[in-house]
């Protein structure tokens, strides 16, 4: 891994950086993970429903109940993400907020907007570890629709479902698109399109090769389309194809 967490220190400098993992982990949207020093504690507390998503460190940077910046930052020195926290950004008629979570309400949304946080729903036990938040809201502004076919391809030129056609429709002009090809194990093989202004309809075709136009195993890939404009509004999909071939002739 190549995050750090890390906090400020009193000069506002970045400090207390801690690696989230020496390993090596893949995480698609849509997937989630808990960063923690006492794991067993974690599980006591909240209902923990992917144990392997919990990455336990030996110690965190100090991160105050009350108020404190959290940061999320690249090994190059990039923040890849932050927020300076209250307490009182809890729901005002909670009467203890001890050990109920500080939910981020749309990942997309600005992190240092007090109005997108909320305190974790009583409903799932005031957090939720490895899941998706409870007072998860996103902006649906971005109207747009992609549609793979077919859904298992032959890429051998016999005339057949030798390509797979990504297609696209979105409400107006001015989107860009980034769609990627992962194998099943995560690891990306093609960057199919990279930053292209869109029409409000169109297609891609994938000839099912990888980068520099490797030929690549039968089996399952997964197609991730990202499109979005400058207004900050995105939106992703991720869907999966099999890629296949014709039994040799004895």
């Amino acid at each position: 891994s190549k995050l750090y967490i890390a906090n400020r220190n009193g000069n506002g400098l970045v400090s207390s950086l801690k690696k989230i993992t020496e390993e090596s982990i893949y995480l698609f949207p849509g997937d989630y993970c808990v960063v923690t020093e006492d794991a067993d504690n974690l599980k006591r507390s909240y209902l923990v429903k992917n144990s392997d998503a919990v990455l336990q460190l030996s110690s965190l940077p100090s991160l105050p109940d009350d108020k404190g910046t959290a940061v999320l930052i690249h090994v190059n020195g990039d923040v890849m993400d932050e927020v300076a926290y209250k307490d009182d950004w809890h729901f005002g008629l909670i009467d203890n907020d001890e050990g109920v979570a500080l939910e981020r309400i749309d990942p997309d949304a600005a992190s240092q907007n007090k109005s997108n946080w909320h305190s974790a729903a009583t409903s799932v036990g005031y957090g939720t570890p490895t899941y998706q938040n409870s007072q998860y809201k996103k902006r649906d502004d971005l109207h747009a629709t992609v549609d793979v076919a077919p859904r298992i391809f032959s890429p051998d030129n016999d005339g057949r479902d030798d390509v797979a056609t990504i297609s696209y429709q979105v409400e107006e002009a001015g989107y860009v698109a980034n769609v990627i090809i992962f194998d099943a194990s995560g690891r990306p093989v093609r960057h199919l399109v990279k930053n292209d202004l869109l029409s409000r309809k169109g297609q891609w075709n994938w000839d099912g090769l990888g980068e520099k136009q490797a030929k690549l195993p039968v089996g399952t890939y997964i197609i991730f389309t990202e499109i979005f404009n400058l207004q900050g509004e995105k939106k992703s999909f991720k869907q999966t194809i099999v890629l296949a071939r014709q039994l040799s002739e004895p």
